[in-house]
């Protein structure tokens, strides 16, 4: 015998869940939803990419703009911070050291450059001055479209009449942008004031 289904308690109601198909519109209506949430969510996914891809390339050109920078200040002090007797010409002038370093600087700077380097020739010349530098460590301070400040240190050795002093250096590098391309403009040991 099959038990009818009892009453239900006073006060309580149930009911079933309806669902029409007017509630959710005809099948044509739901179709043109689901496109447009499609389309629209490929396209959110393509802008994302988008995003995703300039700001790496944004990335790519600030890292770029670093390190040329850094190589640039990381030359200037090699060639510029490392001399001796072999660059002293049959006239006892640095022509060698000279070449190397002034088209690394900018025409600004040369004045200052060559009032030191004709001291720096009579060092050289007269009492055997040389100085060999290593570059160990290299970093952008700050980086503008046309102006850049790096920090390099490294160790430097120098020699004076054959007796040696070697210890560590800081400069601070400062680069200016001439016709496309970084120039030293100027330097200073780093943390001195400005």
């Amino acid at each position: 015998m099959v038990d009818a289904p009892s009453a239900p308690e006073r006060g309580v109601t149930t009911s079933e869940p309806t669902t029409s198909r007017a509630q959710w519109g005809s099948p044509r209506t739901r179709q043109a939803v689901s496109v447009v949430l499609a389309v629209a969510l490929v396209a959110a996914l393509v802008l994302l990419v988008l995003a995703f891809l300039e700001h790496r390339s944004n990335d790519d050109e600030a890292q770029k703009a670093r390190d040329t920078v850094m190589l640039k200040a990381r030359e200037y002090m090699v060639a510029g911070w490392n001399f001796g007797a072999g660059d002293l010409d049959g006239n006892k002038k640095l022509t060698a050291y000279r070449s190397r370093v002034e088209p690394l600087i900018t025409t600004s700077f040369k004045t200052d450059f060559d009032k030191a380097s004709e001291l720096l020739e009579k060092a050289v010349a007269g009492q055997g001055y040389s100085r060999k530098v290593t570059v160990d460590r290299v970093a952008v301070e700050t980086l503008e479209s046309d102006s850049a400040v790096v920090i390099v240190g490294g160790e430097s050795t120098e020699t004076v009449k054959k007796e040696q002093q070697s210890g560590p250096y800081a400069w601070t590098i400062t680069l200016k942008k001439v016709d496309g391309s970084w120039l030293v403009d100027d330097f200073s040991e780093y943390g001195a004031a400005q």
